[in-house]
């Protein structure tokens, strides 16, 4: 990552000054940039495959749910990106489960169009349903919700969340003109990295960008304009 421009000010270079034995450590300073990582993938010599075609991409709805503690928000408000939309999510789906998955059933979350695009690398020869080594997204229509934490933690108190919930929770409902994930999507290598910006219903511009490392996030950003 970039460096961060730790001597802006005055006061803060007295206060490292003051606090000269105390390290000060920058908590993305371990996270590369998704360049990076692009070019790690293509030198180890992994396969990339584009999204939505001829992949369908992920089998998912929305990515907040306890894996990894996927929940993105900042004590008040918690961010809900939608990779397909809201509306076509079946009323009995269990959103705290994240993928649906086709089988005999039916398509699963393939039923509908994902709302994002991109690539993802994994090795040749893969077995059917390996999760990537990493996946790129972008998006310029991509439903971003924000509801308060606090009646999101109430209601999957039962392990269970449907849209229905959501819905009921009076959502700050918001599109992102502006969409871009940077996903590792392995166990023990997890990242997750979203920026995203964009509109809400009632007019008001909204501004989002989470970096969760393993299962916590490190930076989180949810500002509302006027």
């Amino acid at each position: 990552m970039s460096v961060r421009p730790l001597l802006r000010t005055l006061g803060l270079a007295f206060l490292l000054g003051a606090c000269s034995d105390t390290q000060i450590v920058d908590p993305l300073s371990d996270v590369p940039e998704t360049a990076t990582l692009i070019r790690t993938a293509e030198t180890a010599g992994l396969v990339r495959v584009t999204v939505p075609q001829p992949d369908p991409g992920i089998p998912a709805y929305a990515r907040a749910f306890p894996g990894e503690k996927q929940f993105f928000h900042n004590g008040e408000w918690l961010a809900i990106p939608f990779y397909r939309a809201p509306s076509a999510i079946p009323a009995d789906f269990n959103l705290m489960t994240f993928f649906h998955f086709p089988g005999p059933g039916g398509p699963g979350a393939f039923a509908t169009p994902i709302l994002i695009k991109g690539f993802y690398f994994i090795e040749p020869n893969a077995p059917l349903g390996t999760f990537p080594v990493l996946a790129v997204s972008t998006g310029d229509a991509v439903p971003i919700w924000f509801v308060r934490w606090s009646v999101y933690q109430a209601a999957m108190a039962d392990g269970v969340v449907t849209i229905g919930d959501v819905n009921a929770m009076q959502p700050l409902r918001g599109i992102a003109t502006t969409f871009n994930e940077t996903l590792k999507p392995r166990t023990g290598d997890h990242l997750t990295v979203i920026t995203a910006s964009g509109k809400l219903a009632d007019g008001r511009t909204f501004d989002f960008h989470v970096t969760h490392v393993g299962d916590a996030s490190r930076a989180l950003r949810i500002n509302f304009g006027r």
